[in-house]
């Protein structure tokens, strides 16, 4: 085997593992959970980041209103992926709501940290 068939069958096999190229139900059900998992991650840098600037009784308010929102995110991904309950395509939808309305959250928290600088 010469070189550059080496080199081209190593960057095939590095760029169909990739997970952006999922082609069955279940990688992309593992990647939209992955992805979910990144944005929750960002989600709790930001609010532990927006945490340390607030005085007790914002960092109360805060919290409670943290609580609340995660009920709401449940239940609202719990809703939008319900018509596919059963099907193989339910954990796609479900992880990929979470983390469509994740990122939302993280968007609000910094542009609260943002105006909070300001």
């Amino acid at each position: 085997m010469n070189k550059k068939t080496y080199l081209l069958m190593v960057f095939l096999l590095v760029l169909f593992s990739n997970p952006l190229f999922a082609q069955t139900q279940l990688e992309m059900n593992q990647t939209a959970q992955i992805n979910y998992k990144k944005a929750d991650k960002e989600l709790n840098k930001v609010y532990a980041l927006l945490m340390k600037s607030l005085d007790k009784t914002e960092a109360q308010l805060l919290l409670t209103a943290q609580k609340n929102w995660i009920r709401f995110r449940d239940s609202h991904c719990q809703f939008d992926s319900h018509p596919y309950e059963g099907g193989s395509m339910q954990p796609l939808v479900y992880a990929t709501c979470l983390e469509e309305i994740t990122k939302k959250r993280i968007a609000e928290l910094k542009q609260n940290i943002k105006n909070r600088n300001n």
